[in-house]
């Protein structure tokens, strides 16, 4: 498992998330990964899809280190 810090919080994910990691990164401005980075910590996880259609799941690990997964976009 890889990690990389964005916005101040731990981001770890596999190789098939890393598009999704550079989504958070990259893409998004700060206050709409500041969005669900904070909605993930409330709740425990936060659903999200990329700019073209790939899904993932934003998941709370511990303090402000999260999980980040890949999904299919049926789940």
């Amino acid at each position: 498992m890889k990690s990389k810090i964005i916005r101040g919080y731990t981001v770890q994910y596999n190789d098939d998330a890393k598009k999704g990691v550079e989504h958070l990164a990259y893409t998004l401005s700060y206050a709409e990964s500041d969005s669900l980075f904070r909605n993930a910590r409330i709740s425990g996880k936060i659903k999200f899809e990329d700019r073209v259609g790939k899904n993932y799941t934003l998941v709370r690990k511990t303090g402000s280190t999260f999980v980040l997964k890949k999904r299919s976009a049926w789940l």
